[in-house]
């Protein structure tokens, strides 16, 4: 009996402080949406400690579910990771308090914060990578086919989206309105009162069906959805929205970022440093790595790996002269098709950027 009682109390005076070690440790709820605009960040999961050169390296404790940073031989936080649908997903997770860090479009997070919710973009990390799709037996093969085929047109010609606070549809909701096209979300609009009729498809997973059923003649989409659609001839690229006229305007044009509610930036500073000092160096690999990034991206999407090697974005956590002018369009653009109520009403992005950013963990 005095044997078994000597054995718990060394039981619990070696077992509790491990206990308590893995508890000191926070837990960062972190989102990703099902699309290689994020690859930066799932390269850092997959890569693991193969990028312990870096200094900070994730170790997978169950894969695609729960991660943990390190700083050296240091356990920083643990990563448990959430799969949304779409941006606006991810601002109702944010909202619900359901996330502390997440990757979204830009987009979704300013709508985010224009209603409140606390939360701030951290860095960005992804730029172009977005196309127009139509059937194969479509007409259209390039922008100006697009234009002559939508003022021919009947009706309102249906273009599908994914998300309302997505990039692509307000990128090519933008373009529509600089050359003179009039949209509408209103399945009853008539072409007296819109060219373009937008279709919220809620997902990139309806792209195919949406097109073969004629609920939509075209769609917009992240990659790598329009690179599958060629591959598997479920749909032709009509044009990539990088190359829009007028010509260099929509090139190297934001789209994903990195965001955290405030709370979590307050609370984890260290980790959330460490992860954007790895998602840094993983988006700079990315980019002098392409084709093993490519590979990786294939397996951990799903996807032929040709689609991903097809698919040109730039990777970089840099909030650069050039990024910023163009994530200007966004709350301009939002803000002219009255989406924002709140907050961001009738501001721009440079009388909103201390609402919207918070860059002190970038170098």
């Amino acid at each position: 009996m005095r044997k078994i009682l000597l054995a718990m109390v060394l039981a619990v005076l070696f077992v509790t402080p491990a206990c308590a070690a893995e508890e000191e440790i926070p837990t960062i709820r972190t989102g990703f949406i099902r699309t290689t605009h994020q690859q930066g960040f799932t390269l850092t999961l997959q890569k693991g400690e193969e990028f312990k050169d870096f200094g900070v390296y994730f170790k997978p404790v169950v894969d695609k579910e729960k991660y943990d940073l390190y700083r050296g031989e240091e356990r920083l936080a643990r990563f448990e990771i959430v799969v949304a649908k779409s941006g606006s997903e991810t601002a109702a997770l944010f909202a619900q308090g359901h996330l502390d860090l997440a990757h979204a479009s830009f987009p979704a997070i300013l709508s985010a914060i224009d209603s409140s919710t606390p939360v701030k973009v951290l860095a960005p990390i992804q730029a172009d990578g977005i196309s127009l799709v139509g059937a194969l037996e479509s007409p259209v093969n390039d922008w100006d086919s697009f234009m002559a085929y939508v003022k021919e047109a009947k009706a309102p010609v249906k273009l599908g989206y994914h998300s309302p606070t997505s990039a692509p549809k307000i990128l090519i909701e933008a373009a529509l309105f600089e050359a003179g096209l009039r949209t509408s979300g209103d399945g009853n609009a008539t072409k007296k009162q819109a060219d373009i009729l937008l279709v919220d498809l809620k997902s990139t997973s309806n792209f195919h069906t949406a097109l073969t059923s004629g609920q939509v003649d075209f769609w917009v989409g992240p990659t790598p959805a329009p690179e599958v659609a060629v591959l598997k001839k479920q749909g032709k690229l009509i044009i990539s929205l990088n190359t829009l006229p007028p010509a260099g305007k929509w090139q190297n044009f934001p789209c994903c970022v990195t965001a955290a509610r405030t709370d979590a930036i307050e609370k984890y500073p260290e980790a959330l440093k460490a992860y954007m000092e790895l998602l840094t160096k993983s988006s700079e690999w990315c980019s002098t790595h392409k084709a093993e990034a490519d590979k990786l991206s294939a397996v951990w999407y799903g996807v032929p790996e040709e689609a991903t090697q097809m698919s040109q974005m730039t990777f970089s956590t840099d909030p650069n002269e050039k990024w910023m002018k163009n994530a200007a369009l966004y709350p301009e653009m939002l803000n002219k098709m009255g989406q924002f109520k709140g907050q961001l009403k009738d501001k721009t992005l440079e009388e909103a950027k201390d609402l919207i950013f918070d860059f002190r963990f970038l170098k």
